[in-house]
């Protein structure tokens, strides 16, 4: 049996299900390149656990994963993931993979950032497509999440803006607030765009942890400001009467 299982954005969002599969298994895995804890470490994971947890880099993830799978036919073993399982396209293809091996698979949902965005008082029916908002390298400025919160925009809709984290070897870059605010507003210029000039943008730092953070401004008010990671920004669209009053703003 092959367990999927959501550990949340810290050790103590880990829910009693999950902690009862975890437990049952002879090997336990993280894919620990997607995301991380906002607060908390692996070592606080395993004493809960009480079984050492292997950390697995992207390629033993989206290329090498087929020994698990074939560990996972003799024996439970366990594969958690930070948040929420599905949050990432990468696992569903584990899903799919795991199905064309007749592979037994239980999946485990967990506390995700989605979980808290009703928190910063905008409505969750009126989030748009998510998209991820990917460091630029010299050969690779991509500009497609742009678009996708352009069409989230132009329906009324909020976009939450996932960032970047890269990680070569031990060495790990979590993607600050002010690097994605930038890439954004690059873009804006480039295409003479004023999507940027008053939208009220959001930025939410170290969800669920004591240094949570969750602001709301103008880009050009967000970007002088300095914020912990992980974090993600929220692009929001047209708020309702509701949204208005929680979140303190006045529409523009």
């Amino acid at each position: 049996m092959l367990y999927l299982i959501g550990i949340g954005l810290k050790p103590e969002h880990l829910t009693l299900e999950a902690i009862e599969a975890a437990k049952k298994c002879k090997k336990i895995y993280l894919e620990a390149y997607t995301s991380k804890y906002a607060e908390g470490n692996v070592k606080e994971l395993e004493k809960i656990l009480g079984n050492k947890v292997s950390e697995l880099e992207r390629k033993a993830v989206e290329e090498n994963f087929e020994p698990i799978l074939e560990e996972a036919k003799k024996g439970d073993i366990a594969l958690l993931i930070y948040g929420n399982v599905f949050s990432a396209t990468t696992h569903a293809q584990l899903l799919l993979d795991a199905k064309e091996e007749n592979l037994a698979v239980e999946i485990i949902p967990g506390i995700s950032i989605f979980s808290f965005l009703g928190k910063t008082g905008l409505s969750e029916y009126k989030f748009g497509r998510t998209v991820s908002i990917v460091f630029w390298q010299e050969n690779y400025k991509p500009e497609s999440f742009y678009d996708r919160i352009l069409d989230n925009y132009s329906n009324g809709m909020h976009t939450l803006c996932l960032l970047d984290i890269k990680k070569e070897g031990r060495e790990e870059r979590l993607m600050k607030p002010k690097e994605a605010l930038e890439i954004l507003q690059g873009i804006a210029k480039k295409r003479c765009s004023h999507l940027f000039g008053n939208t009220l943008i959001g930025i939410i730092s170290r969800a669920g942890s004591e240094k949570e953070k969750i602001v709301f401004g103008e880009i050009s008010d967000l970007i002088k400001q300095e914020f912990d990671t992980p974090a993600c920004l929220i692009v929001c669209g047209n708020l309702d009467d509701k949204e208005i009053e929680l979140l303190g703003f006045e529409e523009k």
